[in-house]
């Protein structure tokens, strides 16, 4: 009997290594990662929201339903304001996929996934670590700037992708093979159709910036750039002489120049002018890990100009002391973020470019602190922001009046899951993934669901098209312009009525027409329509601009007096008037 126990303890002691040994740090981080990713994919039947996102779905369905693939078209009519690439993709997934919330997000979600993949094997190139590359792609899964981009899907999630592919495509002509220098030209025009210059600019800065300060000119004459440059212009002069055949010489001048660059300096771009709104900007966008981030530059910078050297930086510079160094992510983070401050027309949307840079830096600087005893200490930096989004996530369920008992098991079956890791993972970064988690998860499965139930556009699209199956136009009355949801679920033009005529005009071939207006404006409407119409409400929703929430509107107290009711009503034409 001794035998047999000591046998049976033997054979556990060795199942229990097994088991240590096959959840190793590697196996936890992509275990970690993987779930980290559930946020994401819970966006995937959510509806589209006003304004951008329900816009561009617009415009993809009307390439699909008019079937011209070389013409933008919104609402109708002519579009200017964003290359064609993101609508070809956007049109291509309803083509397979079906008009609907899964056709339009399904490629955000595809892309999504190849960034990360990509961002982990560019990482691999620069620094020849897994671990590292890790790092990258949990701390941009982290960055609540890549969450909006998916959650709230605009051009943006599409180019910062395509930058992605576009610098792995550079590390692997540089450690590899030059000829996929080929591949890294056709990327960057893949992102000059999808947002203009700027997918040339940004890696123009990182790589030639690299190239110049490091006066690498064997690496320069490695790049082919004469033959690249057929490459990279070979997207972008299609869809020049598209908008030449369209606009006439405005649409190239207003892709290639005003669109861009004009942002500097166009009196039409002209807002305002603060030099930090971009710091800002990427402050909260790459929140998870902005303290551990400033604190480890700043350190950096510090040892930098503390180190007891025979020479001074500028000497080293021109003795070209910093050869053997790669600045290509710096300058991708830091100079690009300095350069785009100086932009009159400020949007959030911009610092989403820069959050792979961040997130490479950054894996690299995690590692760094990780080794390093003494900087261990810059690891608290991730509890202030793991604080904010636990406060944020037990507050929000009572200030909305949403609290349920399966909020709080779910609550407790994830901190469960999360414990698990508490041997492998530092406490500080297990912190931010369980806080992370918990928000945006909850933000996903509870929140955004209850936020576009204050949309109509989806109910109101599925009624119109049961009660009018063949009709192209819906109606609108005092609806502004903004709600782009409407002519999407309905699948079909929206047409603002302003006076009686329009009204005498449509009724001139039919009966009764379906039309979307406020209900405090009924009887205004059918007072403008005159005598012989009478109205019948089809269905009533309360609506809300859910892209921008308030306090006023999550407090249930107050909610109502943020709302207004919104009408899909027939007008019906009384016989013999």
């Amino acid at each position: 009997m001794p035998g047999i126990c000591d046998l049976s303890t033997a054979d556990g002691f060795f199942r229990v290594k097994a088991l240590n040994s096959f959840f190793n740090e590697t196996r936890i981080y992509i275990i970690l990662i993987s779930i980290l990713f559930i946020p994401f994919l819970g966006t995937i039947s959510l509806d589209v929201i006003d304004i951008d996102s329900a816009q561009y779905a617009e415009i993809g369905r009307e390439m699909v339903q008019d079937g011209n693939i070389f013409r933008l078209v919104d609402n109708g009519r002519r579009y200017l304001d964003k290359p064609i690439l993101t609508f070809w993709t956007i049109a291509g997934s309803f083509s397979i996929f079906g008009i609907s919330n899964l056709g339009f997000r399904i490629p955000v979600l595809l892309i999504s996934l190849l960034s990360l993949f990509s961002l982990y094997h560019t990482s691999v190139l620069i620094w020849g670590s897994t671990r590292k590359a890790l790092f990258a792609c949990l701390f941009y899964l982290l960055a609540p700037g890549f969450y909006a981009m998916v959650v709230d899907p605009k051009i943006d999630i599409y180019l910062t992708s395509y930058l992605i592919f576009t610098f792995h495509f550079y590390y692997l002509g540089r450690k590899r093979n030059p000829a996929f220098y080929c591949f890294m030209y056709f990327l960057m025009s893949l992102g000059f159709i999808t947002k203009g210059p700027i997918s040339v600019v940004i890696p123009g800065i990182a790589i030639g910036g690299d190239i110049l300060f490091r006066r690498d000119w064997k690496l320069l004459l490695s790049l082919r750039i004469p033959s690249g440059i057929f490459s990279l212009v070979s997207m972008p002069a299609i869809w020049c002489y598209l908008l030449f055949l369209e606009f006439h010489s405005y649409g190239p001048a207003f892709f290639l120049w005003i669109q861009s660059f004009g942002r500097f300096y166009k009196e039409m771009y002209n807002v305002k002018f603060d030099p930090f709104y971009f710091y800002k900007s990427f402050g909260w966008a790459f929140g998870s890990a902005i303290f551990p981030l400033i604190l480890f530059s700043f350190a950096e910078v510090v040892k930098f100009f503390k180190e007891k050297s025979d020479s001074n930086f500028f000497t080293k510079l021109r003795t070209n002391a910093f050869a053997s160094k790669d600045f290509v992510v710096p300058f991708w983070l830091f100079l690009f973020l300095f350069l785009i401050s100086f932009s009159r027309y400020p949007l959030p949307q911009y610092v989403y470019w820069v959050l792979p840079g961040a997130s490479l830096f950054f894996g690299n600087a995690l590692d760094s602190i990780l080794a390093d005893p003494k900087k261990k200490w810059m690891l608290n930096g991730f509890y202030p922001i793991a604080f904010l989004y636990l406060i944020a996530f037990l507050v929000l369920p009572f200030e909305s009046g949403l609290a349920t008992s399966t909020y709080f098991v779910a609550m407790a079956i994830t901190i469960s899951v999360f414990l698990l890791f508490s041997k492998k993972v530092p406490s500080p970064i297990l912190a931010i993934c369980l806080s992370y988690f918990l928000l945006f998860g909850s933000i996903s499965f509870y929140y955004y669901p209850f936020l576009v139930s204050f949309q109509p556009g989806k109910a109101f699209g599925e009624k119109i098209k049961e009660l009018e199956p063949n009709e192209s136009e819906i109606y609108t009355y005092h609806i502004s312009h903004s709600k782009r949801s409407y002519p999407f679920y309905a699948e079909r033009y929206r047409r603002s009525v302003y006076e009686s005529k329009k009204i005498h005009e449509i009724f001139e071939s039919s009966n009764q027409r379906l039309f979307i207006l406020p209900s405090s404006a009924n009887q205004e409407f059918l007072k403008m329509a005159g005598k012989g119409y009478v109205l019948e409400t089809v269905l009533e929703l309360d609506s809300y601009k859910v892209a921008t929430p308030t306090y006023a509107f999550i407090n249930p107290e107050t909610r109502k007096s943020q709302t207004q009711k919104i009408s899909l009503v027939w007008l019906k034409k009384l016989r013999g008037k």
